[in-house]
């Protein structure tokens, strides 16, 4: 299996006409190996300096992680991204669209209902507010409030407009959907408000278990659909 791997490399290499020399073979050799590497690991494990792994990379051709400020590479061949051209090893995101300023341009864009900031965050593993503040003031993207919520959207009008009101029937939909547990008298529900509202920071399972002690049967399922119906979770994003 190694000898396989090894030819391949060699293969890999040797089809690129350019000329490398040993060290810069060794670079590319290990960065496939690692498949993702920071600058620092690729110079270290070669005891080579910067600006071999650099014209290396170069040469062959590579991509900086949109995620971790740039600092993690990878070959160019070896990324297989998903449809929205993002491609992930482990914590640290590769995009199609190269920088992450870029990346959350075309990502909102082709969004059918727009990105808030926790959006992105989840989907590229990494903080966006700046970027998108810079984006906004350079009207490369808009938004618009929904609550306290902040949605960027598409500066296009007519696409601004579809990503506005499907972000409004998703969450109509949303709320529609959430309904108080079956079998849960209105006392019950008036009891566990007052406890919350004495016990603020406490969570589901010890509300549960307080009214337990009460006499009050109600589970934690329960005491969870509750706080969600009446919208009770304490929000921070913007």
């Amino acid at each position: 299996m190694c000898n396989i791997k090894c030819l391949f490399i060699l293969h890999t290499i040797s089809e690129n006409t350019v000329s490398f020399s040993e060290k810069e073979k060794k670079v590319i050799n290990l960065l496939r190996e690692l498949i993702v590497a920071t600058m620092q690991a690729l110079c270290s494990k070669l005891n080579t300096s910067r600006s071999t792994v650099l014209r290396a990379l170069k040469t062959y051709g590579y991509l900086s992680s949109c995620n971790f400020n740039s600092s993690y590479f990878t070959l160019k061949d070896i990324p297989q991204f998903d449809k929205d051209g993002l491609w992930f090893h482990g914590q640290v995101c590769f995009s199609t669209h190269g920088t992450l300023k870029q990346t959350i341009k075309a990502l909102v864009e082709h969004s059918a209902n727009g990105y808030t900031v926790s959006d992105l965050e989840k989907r590229l593993g990494t903080q966006v507010h700046n970027q998108l503040s810079w984006l906004c003031q350079r009207k490369m993207l808009d938004r618009f409030y929904l609550g306290r919520h902040c949605v960027y959207t598409s500066v296009e009008p007519e696409t601004q407009a579809s990503q506005e009101a499907q972000r409004k029937l998703q969450i109509k939909k949303a709320t529609t959907t959430q309904q108080l547990p079956q079998r849960l008298d209105p006392l019950t529900v008036i009891r566990l408000l007052v406890e919350m509202l004495q016990s603020p920071d406490a969570k589901a399972a010890s509300l549960s278990q307080r009214l337990k002690g009460q006499g009050v049967c109600i589970t934690t399922e329960q005491v969870q659909r509750v706080v969600e119906f009446y919208s009770l979770q304490k929000k921070t994003e913007q």
